[in-house]
């Protein structure tokens, strides 16, 4: 568990350091591109939950796998969002170096 944890946090930080030297311009577009990205992964995970009337066993499981990866892609996205949108107002609270 101490390994998963501490692979997480180093990928966090990562992440934050990575959004941090990105010019102002590009941390900006990395929000926007995320935030779609994650709308639509919402949009594609939620389609693919409503079954089809055509739909047979092998299919409604791909559905349901293609609707997990869909939502925890999505979830990544929103972190990646988020992270980009404290980037963006980390030097004026002070976060930045």
């Amino acid at each position: 568990m101490d390994t998963l944890l501490t692979s997480t946090s180093s990928l966090l930080t990562r992440l934050w350091n990575w959004t941090l030297q990105l010019d102002g311009g590009l941390q900006i577009v990395l929000v926007l591109l995320a935030c779609v990205a994650s709308g639509a992964c919402a949009i594609i995970g939620r389609r693919m939950q409503t079954p089809s009337p055509m739909d047979q066993g092998g299919t409604v499981a791909a559905r349901t796998v293609l609707a997990i990866v869909c939502y925890i892609f999505g979830v990544i996205c929103m972190l990646a969002m988020l992270f980009g949108l404290g980037a963006v107002f980390a030097p004026l609270v002070g976060l930045a170096n």
